[in-house]
């Protein structure tokens, strides 16, 4: 993830995005760390920039995201 984004997010804003991204991180176990908790990041990050700040809808956001590029990704 970008770091650019970071500065923009105001301490609320940004204590929505890290709740909701290691959570959902943790239910899927996956890495925070890893490129796809990465992803998870960026795209939380992004959603909240544009105004979203339902916890639930991140989530879902985020499993539809995920989804998509799990789908987007090679087979290996």
């Amino acid at each position: 993830m970008s770091l650019s984004h970071v500065p923009r997010l105001n301490p609320s804003e940004l204590k929505l995005v890290t709740k909701v991204a290691t959570k959902w991180c943790h239910k899927h176990h996956i890495s925070p760390y890893s490129d796809q908790g990465k992803a998870v990041l960026a795209v939380t990050t992004e959603r909240v920039l544009a105004g979203e700040r339902s916890s639930v809808i991140l989530a879902e956001v985020i499993q539809s995201h995920m989804a998509i590029r799990r789908y987007q990704q090679p087979w290996e």
